[in-house]
């Protein structure tokens, strides 16, 4: 009597076909389990924009040159004004594109200057660099045809890395600028290329408010810089200010994982073809639930509190808001980022200082004269003498 094939029988090159047939139908069952599928981030509702196109213009050349982004369909006459500063080396605006957008097409209009021309442009020019810009990005705002009115008392500074110190920074110096009084400072993993005594952060006008963040995993600035912002920026009362921790959550698929490059925000259509990293950029700036719910919706938060004239405890409920990050598609909430004001009860990172990949000098070796303290010690040496 003839008995029916064995599975798996004619041979190992036959069993090796039916392990892969079973092996495939295995993975599209589980995929097709909704108790199996990968947990995903949950999408956050889509935003009916008001503005449907971003307009952008370059202007300058080197350190001193910016782009504008302005709304358009419909072109407001008159628009807030964010600054965004880029991370050392960021200078491609599409490092940050896709937030940009966000900003634009939410009814802001974008000033993203360079202020390096490139890894040789000194620490000490990046504020004077980026001043220039943004005085110039005012005046063709306010001068030009066919541009969107800045609305100078609704201006803002946000920056990331080492665009996050430049915003504390250029808000210390904006009344002596001629610059607008800047109502809201948010600077993401703030970190220095080379540390600075100046300028003061005391100076930052107290009706600012302020946002400090840091990530879990940066091992690039660490917190060192972030907690001297918040610290030093001294005038501006605790209601007004938050240092926020960002956490890392490994729940699902892709991971959030909170690190140096998370704010960037990658969109090829505002590749300019600058940069020296723009691979490895590339790769690093994602955009997920962090940037969604987290970056840019405090951002916002941020900016409609300031230009309404709340602090952020009447505004966010004392950061609470700031610690929604939505759900997995589980249902499990997105691990929070720790806010507060007591630097104290925020964890810290580690490295506390990054990994300091790059050595700079002190600020003292950049200066074309010697600080008057060493001056006037060298001369009373020579009378001594």
């Amino acid at each position: 009597m003839s008995r029916l094939p064995r599975i798996g029988s004619g041979g190992p090159v036959a069993r090796r076909r039916a392990v892969a047939v079973w092996g495939l139908a295995f993975a599209f069952q589980l995929l097709l389990s909704p108790h199996l599928r990968p947990v995903k981030a949950a999408e956050p509702e889509p935003i009916d924009y008001p503005h449907k196109v971003v307009k952008r213009a370059e202007f300058g050349t080197g350190a001193r040159s910016y782009w504008l982004f302005e709304p358009a369909e419909p072109s407001p006459l008159k628009a807030p004004v964010v600054v965004l500063y880029h991370g050392w080396l960021a200078v491609n605006p599409s490092a940050y594109g896709a937030w940009v957008t966000h900003l634009v097409r939410s009814g802001h209009t974008v000033v993203f200057p360079r202020y390096q021309a490139d890894a040789l442009t000194k620490p000490t020019e990046f504020l004077p660099n980026a001043v220039a810009a943004v005085t110039d990005a005012l005046d063709v705002l306010e001068t030009a045809p066919r541009h969107v009115r800045p609305d100078r008392k609704r201006f803002a500074l946000v920056g990331h890395s080492a665009g996050g110190n430049l915003a504390a920074q250029m808000a210390a110096v904006a009344a002596t600028s001629g610059l607008p009084a800047p109502r809201a400072v948010v600077a993401m993993m703030p970190g220095e290329v080379q540390p600075m005594r100046e300028p003061d952060l005391s100076k930052i006008p107290a009706d600012t408010l302020l946002i400090v963040a840091v990530a879990e995993n940066d091992r690039i600035v660490g917190d060192v810089r972030a907690r001297e912002i918040f610290t030093e920026a001294s005038s501006i009362p605790l209601s007004r200010k938050k240092f926020v921790f960002y956490r890392t959550d490994l729940h699902g698929i892709p991971w959030l994982v909170a690190h140096h490059f998370a704010p960037t925000a990658h969109d090829a259509t505002f590749d300019n073809g600058d940069g020296m990293l723009m691979t490895l950029q590339k790769a690093q700036a994602e955009i997920n639930a962090l940037d969604r719910a987290g970056f840019w919706r405090l951002t916002d938060l941020t900016l409609a509190a300031a230009f309404a004239g709340q602090t952020l405890d009447e505004a966010t409920d004392s950061g609470a808001h700031f610690r929604h990050l939505g759900y997995w598609s589980d249902g499990k909430a997105v691990t929070p980022p720790v806010v507060g004001d007591d630097l104290a009860k925020i964890p810290r990172i580690f490295p506390t200082h990054g990994m300091r990949l790059i050595p700079w000098p002190n600020a003292d070796f950049f200066r074309a004269t010697p600080p008057p303290a060493v001056s006037a010690a060298k001369d009373l040496e020579k009378t001594r003498r």
